[in-house]
C-alpha cells in the first residue's frame, strides 16, 4: 500500500488521468442507459403500432422523409419541432414512436414529452434498423 501511495504522489498526473478516464466511462454508460430507456426495437414498435394505434413521427429532413418513411408516419423535422407544436399536440392520447435515421434522438423525445405527449418512445436504431429488417416503408424509395 505504501508503494501505491508513493507512486500516486510521484505520478499524480497519471493518477488524475486515470480517474478522469474512469469518470468518463461511467458517464458514458449512464448516458447510454438513459438513451435506451424508452427505446423500442422495430418488432416492439410494430406491435405497439398495431395494437395501440401508435403513431410514428419521423424527425429526419424533408428529402429523407419523401424518399422513404415508416407507414403512416407524421413528418416533423427535428430542427422545426417547436414550429410543429400544434400538429404534435393533436397526437395526445396516442403512443408516439419517434425516429431519426439511426436512433439517438433522446432530446427530441424529451421535447415531445415537454409538449404533453405521453408515452413517447424512440425507435432503437432508427429508420436504418427498420429498413435493415425488411419491414414495410412508404415513399419514393
Amino acid at each position: 500500500m505504501d508503494k501505491l501511495l508513493e507512486f500516486a504522489a510521484n505520478h499524480w498526473l497519471l493518477v488524475l488521468a486515470l480517474v478522469g478516464v474512469i469518470v468518463a466511462l461511467i458517464a458514458n454508460e449512464v448516458y447510454l442507459q438513459l438513451q435506451g430507456r424508452d427505446a423500442l426495437d422495430p418488432e416492439a414498435a410494430t406491435r405497439l403500432y398495431n395494437r395501440e394505434d401508435a403513431v410514428f413521427v419521423d424527425v429526419r429532413d424533408d428529402n429523407a422523409f419523401v424518399s422513404n418513411h415508416l407507414p403512416g408516419a407524421v413528418h416533423v423535422p427535428q430542427s422545426h419541432l417547436e414550429q410543429h407544436r400544434e400538429r404534435l399536440e393533436r397526437l395526445r392520447g396516442r403512443p408516439v414512436i419517434a425516429y431519426g435515421e439511426a436512433g439517438g434522438i433522446a432530446r427530441v423525445v424529451a421535447s415531445m414529452r415537454g409538449m404533453g405527449l405521453e408515452p413517447v418512445y424512440q425507435l432503437r436504431g432508427g429508420f436504418a434498423a427498420w429498413r435493415d429488417r425488411g419491414l414495410p416503408t412508404e415513399g419514393r424509395g
